[in-house]
């Protein structure tokens, strides 16, 4: 690596740090000072939507990359106890081909099925662990004032843990 890359590479983490550290999120941006630290954490993305779109995937890695971490995908299914196991047998091929490939790239993949909130099955799946850099947020639009209340339920907590949500509409248009 060049002398010239090697600089803008660190003036970039001091960039990325800075903005932590004004938005109040100071052991986020003290971790961006030290390199190592980043190398065992990970970005969280959860998503209820049927399918993952490459757009998404795509910003999430691209954050892993200035981040310093690696991906994991909380991909929540929306369906009954009792379709689950059938549905996953039919679509086995289409779900190992996808977890093959992210798996190539490092990303870790976790489909879960149920018809509750993603924001609920997030905070579960999340509450005891620290090594969480941030949260992406990919959800379709909220059945009802439940999900609306547990989104800004998982929101207040991930925040009183230090770990910055955001809130991603890739699909949106102009």
């Amino acid at each position: 690596m060049s002398a010239l890359t090697t600089m803008f590479k660190k003036l970039e983490e001091a960039m990325t740090a800075a903005t932590f550290a004004e938005a109040g999120e100071f052991e986020t941006a003290r971790q961006f000072l030290t390199t190592s630290k980043n190398a065992r954490k990970r970005v969280l993305l959860g998503t209820d939507k049927p399918e993952i779109a490459t757009r998404t995937i795509s910003y999430a890695l691209h954050l892993c990359q200035r981040l310093g971490g690696g991906l994991e995908i909380f991909h929540m299914l929306r369906l009954p106890e009792n379709e689950t196991a059938s549905w996953l047998n039919q679509e086995k091929e289409p779900l190992v081909a996808l977890n093959t490939a992210l798996q190539e790239k490092g990303v870790i993949y976790q489909p879960v099925s149920g018809l509750g909130c993603l924001a609920d099955e997030l905070l579960r799946h999340a509450s005891a662990r620290r090594d969480i850099l941030c949260v992406v947020f990919d959800v379709l639009e909220p059945d009802g004032m439940s999900c609306r209340k547990a989104k800004e339920n998982m929101i207040a907590k991930f925040q009183a843990l230090h770990c910055p949500v955001v809130m991603y509409a890739g699909s949106g248009r102009v």
